[in-house]
């Protein structure tokens, strides 16, 4: 149950900056700049959006990269905050992979209202699609992209490595999430 904590953290830091609007200022107190000295946004827009909506959580991934990452148990239902999750491990228990969908929220912008909070954090692209990479511990096993598809239509993929000999968990990360990404359908509309 322990290693399930971080995901819960890492979605609940995205989902908890929930508003209406546009993204708020970074400090308390902080005054928005005026529109003319208003810096660029640090999450750029969706090129070229896919549907994230119409694949349920525990479909994003295929048999044939699940076997590659050496997933051999069938997919686990889990959600978080309302948001549909997938969960996959092996028999050895040595890794882990996660997957929590949210299309409702700008999740992107959330998560990088509270970059403060994660000891890893940094705006990247996941095959041109904008991204954020957080651990919740610098030295830690677990590693979350938070990857939009589309406006609103964004995953959180969580691989953990466990047991001995555990392995820097980013790179698996990261090809999982270029995996989701290219498996998406293009939106349509």
């Amino acid at each position: 149950m322990m290693r399930c904590v971080p995901v819960v953290l890492a979605l609940a830091g995205a989902l908890a900056g929930c508003s209406v609007g546009g993204p708020q200022p970074s400090a308390p107190g902080a005054v928005p700049a005026s529109s003319a000295s208003a810096p660029a946004d640090p999450i750029p827009p969706v090129r070229d959006p896919k549907n994230l909506a119409g694949t349920p959580p525990c479909q994003l991934l295929a048999p044939a990269q699940l076997a590659a990452n050496r997933m051999d148990l069938p997919a686990q239902s889990k959600n978080v905050l309302d948001a549909p999750g997938c969960q996959w491990s092996d028999k050895a228990h040595t890794r882990e992979i996660r997957i929590y969908v949210d299309t409702t929220n700008d999740v992107l912008h959330n998560v990088y209202a509270q970059r403060a909070t994660f000891p890893v954090f940094e705006v990247t692209q996941v095959v041109g699609h904008p991204a954020i990479q957080t651990k919740n511990n610098a030295a830690g096993t677990s590693c979350f992209f938070n990857v939009a598809a589309a406006e609103r239509q964004t995953f959180v993929l969580g691989f953990t490595s466990l047991g001995d000999g555990m392995e820097e968990p980013c790179g698996p990360a990261r090809a999982l999430a270029e995996d989701v990404v290219a498996n998406l359908p293009p939106l349509k509309g």
